[in-house]
């Protein structure tokens, strides 16, 4: 659908201009106008087009407890949605044992 407009109105600047400055000129022209309008427009489809949302995983049997080593702050994960520690002061946190099951003694 873009690319349709964007030639109807490439051959729309090429009759109109062609009179006044010359086929050639107009040709180059509308040629230009045509390369810009679908850059920009599939530019801009990008920038509106929203990322997927990442998978989150319910993590609460688990019982995954995080420290910040910094300023000793704990967390404790229900949900995650990527597999990497979370970060406070700056810094990865640490994973500390608690009670439950751990991921790597489940079934």
């Amino acid at each position: 659908m873009i690319a349709l407009s964007g030639a109807i109105a490439a051959v729309g600047i090429l009759v109109l201009l062609g009179e006044s400055f010359g086929y050639l000129r107009a040709l180059i022209g509308a040629g230009m106008f045509y390369g810009i309008f679908i850059v920009g427009a599939r530019y801009m489809q990008f920038l509106v087009a929203a990322p997927p949302d990442p998978e989150v995983t319910d993590v609460s049997e688990y019982h995954l407890k995080y420290v910040c080593t910094m300023c000793g702050l704990e967390l404790r994960v229900e949900v995650a949605a990527k597999d990497k520690a979370p970060t406070h002061c700056m810094e990865p946190m640490v994973l500390v044992r608690d009670e439950g099951r751990t991921p790597s003694n489940s079934p």
